[in-house]
């Protein structure tokens, strides 16, 4: 049988450099590829969306999976309903500007303290305690160190602002292909409140909670995997009902 195709959009990073785990714990029923951006072009949602757009498959069925701050992308991609898409995931993800568990502070004020720190680049330590929580390792930070010195602080600031000021809620309306959105239940940085706000959009998305920090994909690839599968089997199933 011929496996069918996903394609993701990665997290704030860009790269998909962390998510080789996930791509392979999706084997072999998906054939899982990653679209990478420019590490070195601050783009905004407008132009990302439309670099990503001419390499979705036209002839034969995938899933797009949105990933942390691709989730918008994902969004508006689905909402144009482009030829062969059969489902959306959206994974730790948004469709307005999120606002961590807890914080008083919104994405967007977030963004411009962020942007305020005199740091060449994120401090290693910092990341994975941020993203990974109680799952943050040796491992895990040696893989992280090398990929955040590789990516340019500006294009990293751009992503935050971008962010922190995006809402594509009403796009929800128009996505005609069957929606998962895959929350982290430890993730510090986007709280239940997004999902609520995409559940409140569309009333038949499916939600799916995993233990797991805000690198879900990361932390608990094959997890996340077998969610994805799971609910694909099922839509399938039942022919998207």
């Amino acid at each position: 049988m011929t496996p069918m195709r996903c394609i993701v959009l990665p997290g704030m990073d860009g790269t998909g450099e962390l998510l080789s785990d996930f791509v392979a714990a999706m084997a072999p029923e998906f054939a899982t590829e990653v679209i990478a951006y420019p590490r070195d072009r601050p783009l905004g949602y407008d132009e990302l969306v439309a670099r990503v757009r001419p390499q979705l498959p036209t002839d034969e069925p995938y899933l797009l999976i949105g990933e942390s701050f691709s989730g918008p992308i994902a969004i508006r991609l689905a909402a144009s309903k482009p030829p062969s898409l059969a489902g959306l995931v959206l994974c730790a993800s948004f469709a307005r500007a999120p606002r961590p568990p807890g914080s008083p502070l919104n994405a967007a004020t977030l963004a411009r303290l962020a942007g305020l720190l005199p740091l060449a680049r994120m401090p290693t330590r910092w990341v994975a305690t941020a993203m990974l929580g109680r799952w943050s390792s040796p491992q895990w930070r040696a893989r992280l160190g090398p990929l955040l010195a590789s990516l340019d602080p500006a294009v990293m600031r751009h992503r935050l602002r971008e962010g922190g000021a995006v809402d594509v809620t009403a796009a929800l309306a128009e996505i005609a292909c069957p929606l998962l959105y895959l929350r982290a239940r430890r993730d510090r940085l986007v709280s239940a409140d997004s999902w609520r706000s995409i559940g409140e959009a569309r009333p038949d998305a499916r939600c799916i909670e995993i233990d797991a920090p805000h690198f879900l994909l990361q932390a608990h690839a094959p997890a996340a995997a077998a969610a994805v599968r799971a609910w694909h089997d099922e839509f399938a199933n039942t022919g998207g009902d």
